[in-house]
Formats: structure tokens, C-alpha cells, sequence
């Protein structure tokens, strides 16, 4: 029995020096591993107790450590920090998104690492956090609970320059070196200033307008009916043939044209001039024997009047009255021209710019407006007359007596010269291909009113022509002249269209004012004293009717332009 204790207690003892022996080789077994690792590279040596580090430079990554430690983090020195950090600034964004945690078992416990985050053109390591790149637009950063007004990412994005930016023109939706912006201007980015030797305006713009106007009709008084205005016989209650009414009132064509050229780049001051016309519109009559009976209505007045007429009363001039052997032909002519030139300086006043949103997507579109001034000159005339031809021939009075044959020509002609300064306001507003432009204006100055009245008549075709007709006699023939104070408001209402960076479709609506013109209808006096007409038998006459006075009236002028816009 003790010899079995004895090899129970011997078998106890080795099991407690096996153990014992194992845990003694755990240390050399993991000292022995540490010792075959120390043969590694730098790099492998790294990687193996590798803790993510914070590097703030670019070539920090580069650098090595000949020291055979493997540090945490890697200081520069000071004259690397510093011509790294004149390189790239960190911003204080990007310096608050570190965040630091405690080094774990291998680390000293006042140690502290910092999570990496890899920057634009850095790869990242196993762990490290890579963040986008800070997108920008028009120079400034887009921020995404507001806007930059034409710098946002909307204007510049696919609906922007797509849309033509301001006006379509790439160089004209820059800025000026005083800061604003070239709203509807073209500037051409490789002009060359100044041009020593003579040459073509290096910036300049020319256009050319289609006009379909409407003006305000020529007033014409009674000058051709069937018969008496009045009520006495015979031919009474005759009816108005010709006049009583306004005529050329239907539309005229006409063109319009205007050019110039900028003296700074930057579109401050220019000059410019231009010009437009309407078509001479005109209105006319013929009568004769289709026309039976065909008279000229007149009111006379007589030195004697019968017992029965008044001393002022509705007359007639026989024309054509198959009845009383008259037969004869009446022709009336009118005719009207407007026309008009004007040369200006135009300055630059204000100019601002913004993002809207347009169409039916809703797209984000920029849009710029240009206000300016205008100083000029400007010159308009309006012609117009009346003329007025009747040939008649007369039965003989007896059986042996031939026929009288009376040819009379009158005419009644207007001319109103305008010249003043003129005063200009212009607003333009752009919204990507579209322009839209309103102009005021106000033409300050005197208006030269001209009258010319003539007349007369040839008795059976020979002799001299006899001075006087029927409504044109003595009394009111010749030439007058007068100078007015007159205004001469003008405004404009333009749509375009940008066809290409230099080239402007343009529709447009214009209505012109003046005061104090003298139009001929209204030179007419219908009051006639019979014993001026030429070889009547009349008493002597008067001298007095009919009478001339300037009668003063106004006009307007409106209509509708479309025309192209070059600019260069």
C-alpha cells in the first residue's frame, strides 16, 4: 500500500512540472515570434501594430522613421509644416471633423489618435473614411439653403448657359470692370482698343424695321354731294359724295432705321442716329356723268340776298346736271406722308441681375436689366395737301351760242417741320433668348407751320389762267408761315428674340404725338363770296370770303414695327 502512494504521489509531481513547464514556454514562444519579426521591413513592421493616424499633408505619407520606432504619429518639422501649410490650409470645417479616440493596449494611456479622412487625390487605407470633393459653382460654393442669384447652380446649370445666359452672348453676360453687368449688350472679347488709324466702330449696333402704321385721318369738309345740304329747292337734301369724313386711315407701310456705335467697352456713353418714313398714303375721287346730278355743296354769302335767302346759306357749284346742260368730270386728290430723322448720345445709367424661374418646367433661367439716357436732336415733318380738279362745259344759252368749257385747278397744301431736343428713357430687360425694351421719349421744341393755297381757272381752253377756282379765290391765295411752340411725345414697346449671339429678331408697338400742326383740311373755307370766282356775274366782290386763318390741330401716329437687331 505505500508502495502504491509512493507512485501516486510520484505521478502527481510530474503533472505539476508539465504544467508548470508550459506555462513557463508560453513567454519564450511569444518573445521567440517578436524576435523573428524584427527582420521585417519598416513598412511590413508598420502595418503589423498599425494604428489609424491622422495626416493632414499630402507627403507625410512619404515620410520614414530611421529611428527603428514605430510612432503613433509622425511630426514634421518646422520648415516642412510650414511650406505645407503654405501650400494647403486646412479650413477649420475640415480641421472639426477629426475625431479622437484613446490608443488601445499597445499605446501609452495618455496617448490619442486621430481618425483619418482622406482628402480629393489621396487613396484611402483599410479603415480611413473618404469624404466628396466640395463642388463649386461660379466661383462661389454652392450652399444648399439658398441662392447666389445668378451664381447659383440652378442659373448655371443645364437651363442657364443652355438658355443663352443673359442675352445668348457668352462674353456679354461677364461683368464690366466697374461691376455691372453687360445686360443685353454684345462685346466682342477680342476687340482691340483703342483704333490709333481710322477704322470701323470697333462696337456698334445697327437695325433696320418693317413699320405698319396707323396715323389720325385728314379731316375733309363737304366737296362733292348730289345736291344742297339744306333744305332748299331744287336739289335739296343732296348727299355727301366725297368728304365730311376723315380719310387715310388705313394702314401705311414704311421702314425705319437705326445705327451707332459704343466709345468704351464697357457700353457707358455711345452715339447713335436714325431715321424712319411712311409710305405717302392717299385718298381720291372721280365723278362724272355716273354721278347725275354732281355739285360741289358751298355756302354763299351775298351783298343783296333776295327777299327769300338767308345772307349765309347752303349753295352749289354745278358740276354735272344733265337737266340744265351741264356736263363735266370732278376729280379730288389727298395725299399724306410722315417722315422723321434723329441723331443722340446715349449714357448708361443702372444695370442688375438676378435667377428666375421660366417656362413651363419651371426652369431656372437668368434674367438682367439696363436702364439708360438719351440726349439728342430730332426732326419731323408732315406733308400733306389737297388738290382739287373740275372741268365742266355749259349749253349755250341760245340756239347760235357754242358751249363754255371752265377748267379750274385749286390746291390747299400743309408742312409741319418739327426740330427740338430731345429727351430719352430706355429700359431693357432680358430673360434667357428674350428681350423685352420700353422707351419714352420727348421731343422739346418749335414747329414750323407752313400753308399754301392756289387756284385758278381757264375759260375755253386758250388765254391766260384766270387767278382764283371756287374755294380757292383772292381772298385766301398764297403762301403762310408761322412758328409754334410745340411737344412731340414718343413711346416704344419692343419684344426680341435672340436668333444668334450678334443677330435680334424684333416686334415692336410705337405711338408718336405732336401738337400744333396745321393739316389742309381744315384750311378750307366753304363760305365763298360768288363775285370773286373768275367771269361770274357777280357784283364786285368783297374781298373778304373766303377767309384764311391758321387752324390749329394735333396728331398721333401708331403702329406696329418688325425688324432685326445686329449688334457688333
Amino acid at each position: 500500500m505505500s508502495q502504491r502512494l509512493n507512485n501516486t504521489h510520484r505521478m502527481m509531481l510530474v503533472a505539476v512540472a508539465a504544467t508548470a513547464a508550459f506555462c513557463l514556454s508560453t513567454p519564450l514562444l511569444a518573445q521567440t515570434r517578436s524576435i523573428s519579426t524584427s527582420g521585417l521591413g519598416s513598412e511590413q513592421s508598420a502595418r503589423a501594430a498599425w494604428q489609424p493616424v491622422r495626416d493632414l499633408s499630402k507627403g507625410s505619407a512619404a515620410a520614414t522613421d530611421n529611428s527603428g520606432q514605430i510612432r503613433l504619429v509622425d511630426h514634421q518639422s518646422p520648415a516642412a509644416t510650414q511650406r505645407q501649410a503654405t501650400q494647403r490650409k486646412p479650413s477649420a470645417a475640415q480641421a472639426n471633423t477629426s475625431r479622437l479616440r484613446p490608443v488601445g493596449h499597445s499605446a501609452t494611456a495618455n496617448s490619442v489618435l486621430s481618425e483619418p479622412i482622406v482628402m480629393e487625390g489621396e487613396m484611402p487605407m483599410d479603415g480611413q473614411i473618404m469624404l466628396e470633393p466640395m463642388q463649386h459653382y461660379g466661383g462661389e460654393p454652392m450652399h444648399m439653403g439658398g441662392s447666389y442669384g445668378c451664381d447659383d447652380m440652378g442659373c448655371d446649370g443645364s437651363c442657364g448657359p443652355a438658355m443663352g445666359g443673359c442675352d445668348g452672348a457668352s462674353c456679354s453676360s461677364g461683368y464690366c470692370s466697374n461691376g455691372d453687368p453687360m445686360c443685353g449688350e454684345y462685346r466682342d472679347c477680342n476687340t482691340i482698343r483703342p483704333c490709333i488709324t481710322l477704322c470701323w466702330p470697333q462696337d456698334g449696333w445697327f437695325s433696320a424695321e418693317y413699320l405698319m402704321w396707323w396715323q389720325d385721318g385728314v379731316s375733309l369738309p363737304p366737296l362733292a354731294s348730289t345736291g344742297r345740304l339744306s333744305d332748299r329747292e331744287p336739289l335739296a337734301n343732296g348727299s355727301v359724295l366725297y368728304g365730311g369724313n376723315d380719310v387715310i386711315t388705313d394702314n401705311l407701310n414704311g421702314g425705319r432705321l437705326d445705327f451707332g456705335f459704343w466709345f468704351d467697352k464697357c457700353h457707358t456713353w455711345g452715339i447713335g442716329g436714325g431715321g424712319f418714313a411712311l409710305d405717302r398714303g392717299t385718298s381720291s375721287f372721280a365723278g362724272g356723268s355716273q354721278n347725275d346730278p354732281l355739285v360741289r355743296p358751298i355756302i354763299t354769302v351775298l351783298d343783296n340776298p333776295a327777299p327769300n335767302m338767308d345772307e349765309l346759306g347752303e349753295a352749289m357749284a354745278l358740276v354735272n346736271y344733265s337737266q340744265v346742260g351741264h356736263t363735266g368730270t370732278l376729280n379730288i386728290d389727298v395725299d399724306s406722308r410722315l417722315t422723321g430723322w434723329n441723331i443722340y448720345l446715349r449714357h448708361f445709367r443702372t444695370a442688375e441681375q438676378g435667377c428666375t424661374h421660366t417656362g413651363p418646367c419651371s426652369c431656372p433661367t437668368r434674367w438682367c436689366a439696363r436702364s439708360e439716357h438719351r440726349l439728342g436732336f430730332r426732326s419731323v415733318e408732315l406733308d400733306e395737301g389737297i388738290g382739287i380738279d373740275s372741268n365742266i362745259m355749259v349749253a349755250g344759252a341760245g340756239p347760235g351760242d357754242g358751249p363754255l368749257t371752265f377748267a379750274l385747278t385749286e390746291s390747299f397744301r400743309t408742312r409741319n417741320q418739327f426740330n427740338g431736343i430731345d429727351l430719352g428713357w430706355y429700359h431693357t430687360r432680358s430673360i434667357g433668348y428674350w428681350n423685352f425694351d420700353l422707351g419714352l421719349q420727348l421731343g422739346v421744341g418749335n414747329m414750323r407751320q407752313s400753308v399754301q393755297i392756289a387756284g385758278s381757272t381757264i375759260v375755253n381752253g386758250t388765254g391766260p389762267a384766270l387767278n382764283g377756282g371756287l374755294l380757292a379765290l383772292n381772298s385766301n391765295i398764297g403762301n403762310y408761315e408761322r412758328n409754334e411752340f410745340a411737344v412731340l411725345p414718343e413711346f416704344n414697346a419692343k419684344i426680341g428674340y435672340q436668333l444668334t449671339d450678334q443677330l435680334r429678331a424684333t416686334f415692336g408697338y410705337t405711338f408718336l404725338y405732336m401738337s400744333n400742326v396745321v393739316r389742309p383740311g381744315d384750311q378750307i373755307d366753304r363760305i365763298i363770296d360768288t363775285a370773286q370766282i373768275p367771269n361770274a356775274n357777280a357784283p364786285t366782290p368783297t374781298g373778304t370770303f373766303p377767309r384764311f386763318a391758321f387752324d390749329n390741330t394735333d396728331y398721333w401716329a401708331q403702329g406696329l414695327s418688325f425688324g432685326l437687331n445686329y449688334r457688333w
